[in-house]
């Protein structure tokens, strides 16, 4: 019999997931737990194991395609067996339950819906009643591009849905904001036409030629628009063998996205600080081999800096915290994002999230870290291990930069970079005697909001930070 491929809940927030790539197609033999496919999230992107040993038979989603979770994305069975009718996903039958009955044929979701005339919200005193669930969950990706758009998330609420529980769907987003485009452009048409109908007001006074001037129609607009084709038209065919296109995958798209949301998000500043680790190099020459024997794991630069930083945001709740509107929120737990690099199947960056950090020891964050790391690396993260951070740590560092300035993590306030470590001369003063020593020296930059840090709570924080790391004094 067969047995359905279904599109996995990958976390609490996660409602709709996109088919990258089919790895197997139809007729090819398959083993239970064997990677079939891989979908993309707006968090992560992860690979959909066989539920069988068998034949894939059906492929129900096809690549590109957008589905909400519990949706059957294909079947496994027998060699020569039809694919048959998909069961009812639990999903679906929750969904069957709480919506009202629908006719046999199903219309549309846009000619249901029955947007304001202009604008996309609707006004305060004639709200859409009855047509959504107040309070009712919205999907990240959806929020962020109702909030694209203009759409408030009181408009959110009187959305009707055909998701899960009634629940808003991308698609079903996507169908208000063009029926409403249509409405508005439709409002304008008869204005463009109204002179005809309203009686003529008295004449004007005659204007000058200057004032008249601006008053010209839209021909330069026509005649501008001739060489932006050109342009366009020739950018899409390469102009010699020498050029190949590709299309972003869905990670680079969700990082374009977010690199561009946050630069017009938050107001950017970074400063810098001179660290001197010379103190924590020595405790790694002495504890690195009895470390590595004890836990498994590496005493690295990045263990002490997250230990440092996880002790010194309490002290700095500015630091700690997220603007909602024009509500500040401190956070009390420590939610540290350690930024990984990873090549595979293409260059890119996640942030997975070590949770309650500020409860942990180092011996602690240095398992979080390695697993977290090596987690991503290998593309076995989860969804939920990525969101939820109130402060990240980044490392430039590791591939030779003197420093960076990093983008901040929305909705997180700060972000800080770590630049390369190595043996410099420095001045040192004891009792008033300069000398020149060779220390182990780096960079630290932090990247702020300066909407709610200003510069001196920064370089407050970032001044405690140094002191941390550089009187640290043994192994804890």
């Amino acid at each position: 019999m067969a047995e359905n491929i279904v599109m996995p809940q990958l976390g609490e927030s996660i409602a709709e997931g996109t088919i990258v790539t089919w790895l197997k197609q139809p007729g090819d033999a398959v083993k239970k737990d064997e990677d079939i496919c891989v979908i993309s999230t707006d968090k992560v992107e992860a690979e959909i194991p066989a539920p069988a040993d068998g034949t894939l038979i059906a492929i129900a989603v096809q690549e590109g395609e957008t589905v909400d979770v519990g949706t059957v994305l294909g079947q496994v069975g027998a060699a020569g067996e039809s694919a048959a009718a998909p069961a009812p996903t639990p999903s679906s039958v929750d969904a069957a339950a709480t919506l009202p009955p629908t006719p046999a044929v199903q219309t549309p979701v846009a000619p249901s819906i029955e947007p304001p005339p202009a604008p996309l919200a609707p006004a305060p005193s004639a709200p859409v009643a009855g047509t959504g669930t107040p309070g009712r969950f919205v999907s990240p990706l959806v929020r962020k591009i109702a909030a694209e758009n203009g759409i408030s998330d009181a408009v959110l609420d009187t959305l009707p849905g055909t998701g899960n529980g009634g629940r808003v769907t991308k698609k079903d987003l996507k169908a208000f904001i063009a029926a409403s485009s249509s409405a508005s452009a439709a409002a304008v048409a008869p204005a463009q036409n109204a002179p005809a109908s309203i009686p003529a007001p008295p004449p004007a006074p005659t204007p000058s030629p200057r004032a008249s001037a601006p008053s010209t129609p839209a021909a330069p607009a026509v005649a501008s628009s001739v060489p932006v084709q050109r342009a366009s038209a020739s950018m899409t065919v390469p102009a010699s063998d020498r050029e190949t296109i590709q299309p972003a995958s869905t990670m680079r798209k969700v990082i374009m996205e977010n690199m561009v949301r946050s630069r017009q998000t938050s107001a950017h500043v970074t400063t810098f600080f001179d660290v001197d680790y010379t103190n924590i190099d020595r405790i790694r020459n002495e504890y690195k081999k009895q470390f590595k024997n004890e836990e498994g794991v590496g005493l690295t630069y990045t263990v002490f800096l997250a230990a440092a930083v996880t002790q010194v945001l309490k002290r700095h709740p500015y630091i700690n915290a997220e603007i909602r509107g024009t509500d500040i929120i401190f956070k009390k737990d420590v939610h540290l994002g350690i930024a990984v690099a990873i090549d595979k199947p293409e260059p890119g960056l996640m942030v997975p999230v070590i949770q309650h950090a500020d409860k942990m020891n180092l011996r602690g964050l240095a398992h979080s870290i390695a697993d977290l790391a090596e987690r991503t690396r290998i593309r076995r993260i989860k969804p939920d291990e990525l969101s939820g951070g109130t402060f990240t740590i980044t490392n430039p560092g590791n591939y030779g930069a003197i420093i960076g300035t990093p983008i901040i993590n929305q909705p997180q306030v700060a972000i800080l970079g770590v630049g390369r470590i190595k043996k410099e001369p420095v001045v040192i003063s004891n009792d008033g005697v300069d000398s020149i020593a060779i220390r182990n020296m780096g960079v630290l930059s932090l990247s702020f909001d300066h909407r709610l840090v200003d510069g001196a709570t920064a370089d407050i924080f970032m001044g405690d930070l140094k002191t941390t790391l550089e009187t640290w004094s043994t192994l804890p």
